[in-house]
């Protein structure tokens, strides 16, 4: 039970604002055709007639796994630039520039790119995600670089530790705040291109689902497919990586009440 802390301050008043939400979300859906904006009950019971076909777990699975393949690369790559970027003066004069490119491109431009570039394939999403999210790990793990302790790094040094063995036990555990940091940000982002690039890259996954209702104008079977999988990615964030992450810090001192 410690590790989830349902009962930690602040839980409660949460709690309470969700459901306040809800039953704010019900009155106003009064107003409103159910088709345009369904009330919770209606939107729960097109949740259950979605996830009532096999077909949408397959749906599910797809998007799914181009996000982690996404997010798996962004990750790599980001890491190894940031890296590059805070141990070398040189290579962080060449990259600064391209990474704020990269950074301020509009991210449905990237989207439309992949699809011209490639078509619909599986390589349109997966290069939308690279493009979009590498550059925001890039400039975390850099950031991170650069606030590397570098007393400790004489000291590898004075015991003759090679360049390898200094990144491995000198800096990547120190760099551990700034990779999850990225590792939140690089999710939460994955998930939605993935989305877009389904959208107008592939002819399967959640974004397809999406487009399909959006042209039968059902902003109801929309929201289902929506809020149901945007769930499902929250959960994933707590079950695994939150976890995770509480594991891997156990040892830092809470100074939050």
């Amino acid at each position: 039970m410690r590790d989830w802390e349902l009962f930690r301050p602040g839980f409660l008043p949460g709690l309470v604002t969700i459901v306040a939400a809800i039953i704010l979300w019900q009155l106003i859906s009064q107003f409103f055709l159910p088709v345009f904006l369904p009330g919770p009950l209606l939107l729960l019971e097109r949740t259950i007639e979605v996830y009532g076909q096999a077909e949408s777990y397959l749906v599910v699975w797809q998007t799914v796994s181009r996000i982690f393949q996404g997010l798996v690369l962004s990750m790599l790559i980001g890491t190894a630039v940031g890296l590059l970027m805070g141990l070398r003066r040189d290579l962080e004069a060449f990259l600064d520039s391209w990474i704020m490119v990269l950074l301020t491109f509009p991210a449905i431009c990237w989207a439309f790119l992949a699809v011209l570039w490639f078509g619909l394939s599986e390589i349109a999403p997966l290069l939308t995600v690279l493009l979009i999210v590498f550059p925001f790990v890039s400039m975390n793990v850099w950031e991170g670089t650069k606030a590397v302790e570098k007393a400790l790094i004489d000291m590898a040094h004075v015991y003759r530790a090679n360049r390898a063995l200094v990144i491995r036990k000198v800096i990547i555990p120190q760099l551990m705040p700034y990779l999850f940091s990225a590792l939140k940000i690089a999710l939460s982002l994955s998930w939605k291109i993935v989305l877009v690039g389904e959208a107008f890259g592939v002819a399967s996954g959640v974004g397809q689902r999406l487009v399909f209702w959006f042209e039968d104008t059902r902003v109801d079977m929309m929201l289902a497919w929506g809020i149901s999988f945007m769930i499902i990615m929250t959960l994933i964030d707590l079950l695994i990586f939150r976890l995770w992450e509480k594991r891997t810090f156990v040892w830092r001192h809470k100074f939050a009440t």
